[in-house]
């Protein structure tokens, strides 16, 4: 039997302005954001009619995801509803991406699905329609589709491609282990007050200074669930304190300036854009076993959406 793999890159929302709610229930959003080197993996095994998804970590445990949570089966009835499949598949993940970490990890799993199924039963589906079937099942699954870093408008779902991000710079990501609202996305959005509302200009100014080649920032860096998240996610307020204190600490012994942590998407995983050598030292601060902590770098598009055949 012949099996594809790809890579489901994680997505890191360096901007997230939420403009305001619109006739329909969602929210218009203005974003940029950038596919990272923290990958799960995921193979598809055509099969004769079976349809199998597993789950795994790098030791080989099975991860438990819900079937009704399951965004891979979901895309795949997308799929199904727009294209007659020829057989079944065994669909096999390796999860390195926190679950329900702000990180698109379930995105990009359904994305790299996508990807592996068009290429593995040569689907005739162009770019644009294999996004469509993507965002009938999230509206981040466009974004990882593309890769590389990019601009969302609407919903999330409409995107246009921007200049490939230098790798000359490391993200620090800390997810503390917190409790999480069930819902988390739908809890954060009927959290947001008017005055969380932002008006994309942020995220203009940092298209236009990576357009310009110019390496992003932490103060380039907006969230519109910067509140509501401290104020819905008991414990959060704790674990942005001990991170920020990290950062300080290793930013006095590299002599680098120190940056305030950040949300990553919905959360609760925080982050900050550093050098390396500082990113590297406050990781040693904060690893512990209660908690994720990576050091991350930035993908480009053929990097994070590469289908290879075995």
């Amino acid at each position: 039997m012949t099996t594809w793999r790809t890579q489901a890159a994680a997505k890191l929302n360096l901007t997230l302005e939420v403009i305001g709610k619109r006739e329909d229930g969602y929210h218009d959003l203005n974003s940029v954001a950038v596919s990272l080197d923290l990958v799960d993996d995921v193979r598809l095994t055509r099969t004769s009619t079976d349809r199998s998804i597993r789950y795994s970590d790098e030791a080989g445990r099975r991860v438990s995801i819900e079937t009704s949570n399951d965004i891979i089966d979901r895309a795949w009835s997308a799929l199904e509803r727009r294209c007659a499949l020829p057989g079944g598949a065994a669909i096999e993940v390796v999860k390195r991406i926190p679950l329900t970490g702000g990180l698109g990890g379930g995105s990009a799993d359904a994305a790299a699905f996508l990807r592996l199924a068009r290429q593995a039963w040569s689907l005739d589906l162009s770019d644009n329609e294999l996004s469509e079937i993507g965002s009938e099942v999230g509206s981040d699954v466009p974004a990882c589709l593309h890769g590389g870093v990019v601009r969302m408008a609407g919903r999330g779902e409409r995107i246009a491609p921007l200049q490939s991000a230098s790798p000359d710079w490391a993200v620090l990501l800390h997810r503390p282990e917190i409790p999480v609202p069930a819902n988390k996305t739908a809890t954060m959005y009927r959290s947001l007050r008017s005055s969380d509302f932002r008006s994309g200009a942020a995220t203009d100014a940092l298209v236009e200074s990576m357009s310009s080649g110019k390496i992003p920032t932490q103060d380039d860096c907006v969230n519109s669930f910067d509140r509501p998240a401290r104020e819905v996610m008991q414990g959060l307020t704790p674990a942005w304190r001990t991170m920020g204190a990290a950062i300080a600490r290793a930013a006095l012994q590299i002599g680098a300036e120190p940056v305030t942590p950040l949300l990553a998407g919905a959360g609760p995983t925080l982050f900050a854009i550093l050098d390396p050598d500082t990113a590297q030292q406050a990781t040693e601060q904060l690893r512990s076993s209660a908690s994720f902590t990576h050091v991350a770098r930035p993908l480009d598009q053929a990097r994070a959406t590469t289908v290879q055949r075995d």
